[in-house]
């Protein structure tokens, strides 16, 4: 009885490995099942829709603008982007913040709070305006006669400090300074050498550039 048992399991097992080699399957790989249809093509649209993202952002990137300026004055920026809309240039105002060197005239530090006190005094005596004590910093106690922005503007003022007999100096001091600008699309419609030379005549000192539009 045993023996048939032995014989029936050696069948049984001879018969798997046929049907096995038949169907091409390794027995390595039996139990595994291939990814269904509707799951690729939800992995390849993912895919693809980041590869739009990544091209579109580089774009983004990549895109180039027209730039008019610089404006020294929020009237004068309004008047050009008014002249450019008549020429069907669609801008946009930007405002750029820089530093500048000023030049400030002032009474050198006193000893003493009294001390300038004292001095602003004989400034009012004197007939002198446009004056301020200095209560703060590394200039403290020192007599604030005005912040410029050209040195030819401190160097008068210091002349006439002069003439009063004054002491005074000129030290320098950041100043911040605004400064608007036109920005468009470089795939809009262009600035014409003629439309930049009508600008220029009315608004000395600007220029044309192109930048990156992300700026």
């Amino acid at each position: 009885m045993l023996k048939w048992f032995l014989y029936s399991l050696i069948l049984l097992n001879i018969g798997f490995f046929a049907w096995n080699s038949r169907s091409g399957v390794p027995l390595d790989k039996i139990g595994q099942f291939d990814e269904p249809d509707g799951a690729v093509r939800l992995l390849l649209l993912k895919e693809k829709q980041q590869q739009l993202a990544e091209d579109n952002l580089l774009i983004a990137e990549t895109l180039m603008c027209f730039s008019v300026g610089p404006f020294a004055r929020k009237a004068e920026v309004r008047a050009a982007q008014k002249r450019l809309n008549k020429w069907d240039i669609q801008s946009k105002r930007r405002v750029h913040k820089t530093l500048a060197d000023g030049f400030w005239v002032i009474i050198p530090p006193l000893k003493s709070s009294k001390a300038a006190g004292l001095q602003i005094k004989k400034l009012k005596e004197l007939g002198v305006s446009d004056y301020s004590p200095v209560s703060i910093g590394s200039e403290k106690n020192a007599i604030s006669l005005g912040i410029f922005s050209k040195s030819s503007s401190a160097r008068r003022r210091l002349a006439e400090m002069k003439k009063f007999g004054v002491k005074a100096k000129i030290v320098s001091k950041d100043l911040p300074r605004r400064s608007y600008w036109l920005d468009w699309p470089s795939t809009g419609t262009a600035l014409t050498a003629e439309q930049l030379a009508r600008l220029q005549k009315t608004f000395k000192g600007i220029g044309k550039v192109s930048l990156n539009c992300s700026i």
